[in-house]
Order: C-alpha cells, then structure tokens, then sequence
C-alpha cells in the first residue's frame, strides 16, 4: 500500500501529499490499484454521500452504481498510470463529474494524497478535431483497459453506454 501518511518530527502522523508516481515495476502498479481501489468515496454521516447522489441523479439502481464507480476507480488508476491521454466512457464520466462535486474527496483524497497528482477534467469544446482526438484517447483507454484488467464490461464502456440503457424504470 502506499504511504500517505509520513512521521511528523516528535512523533506523531500527519497526512502529506505523495509524490507523483515513477512506475517501474510491476508492485508500483499493484501499490497505485489498491491505493485506488481502497479509497473511501462516500463521506461517512454525510447527508447525501457520492454513490447515493450518483445513482439519484442518474436514476441508477444501487447495483449499477457500485459497478460504475468500480469502473471509474480503474479509470482513475489508468490516468494516474498513463503519460498518455484516456478518455472515459459516458457511464463513467457521470461518476467522474459527480465526484468532482465532492471537491475535498477529489482533489485531496484523491489526487493529493492517492495520485500524487492532479487529474484534470477537460471536457470537449466541440470541434471535429477534437472529437477525432478524443476517440483516438478512447480506443487507447480502452486498450489499456484490456491490459491491466481484461475484457471491458460492455454496459459501461460499449458502444450503447450511457444511452438510458441502465436507468431504473
């Protein structure tokens, strides 16, 4: 597991940032998924935590939720892990803007003490150039999908995602 936390001078713990990470070996990458994948999203006591708001908000059933934001943890791992640019699913970017709400758990949980770095969101400004680049980043994320996690589940990132197709009735 990474190490969030450093020894304050005369003991103690006190939460710093990590550095940006070097990944050279495979445990660099092991270390960064668990970091990733056991990081808490939803605030306990919290009112309306991230999961409950995701799925009211994008009329989601509990179970499909908690599928999304599995699906968006390894998204983050792939930007965190990438020099290259990955593009989200539609499913999967809806929890991605859903989480940038929660702006302590994004950016600090997150980026600051997890990642080591930021992970920013650039949503198109709409010209066929960019669209094409964006689906360049798509099929290399989805690419990457493959090598650290197999086969994509294709309700979340298939060509049909995003479309309504996982709404509760």
């Amino acid at each position: 597991m990474l190490n969030l936390f450093r020894k304050r001078a005369g003991g103690g713990d006190v939460r710093t940032p990590v550095p940006p990470p070097v990944m050279r070996e495979q445990a660099d990458f092991e270390r960064m998924w668990l970091a990733i994948r056991d990081l808490p999203f939803d605030q306990k006591g919290a009112e309306k935590p991230f999961s409950t708001r995701l799925a009211s908000e994008q009329g989601w059933s509990p179970e499909f939720t908690a599928r999304v934001i599995e699906e968006y943890r390894r998204f983050v791992f792939m930007m965190a892990v990438s020099d290259h640019s990955v593009t989200p699913s539609i499913t999967v970017d809806e929890a991605w803007h859903t989480h940038l709400i929660y702006t302590k758990s994004y950016w600090e949980d997150l980026c600051l003490y997890t990642v080591g770095k930021p992970l920013h969101h650039n949503p198109s400004g709409g010209s066929a150039e960019e669209s094409d680049g964006f689906k360049r980043d798509y099929r290399y994320t989805l690419d990457l999908y493959r090598h650290y996690f197999g086969a994509p589940p294709e309700d979340i990132w298939g060509p049909n995602n995003g479309r309504n197709v996982t709404k509760k009735s």
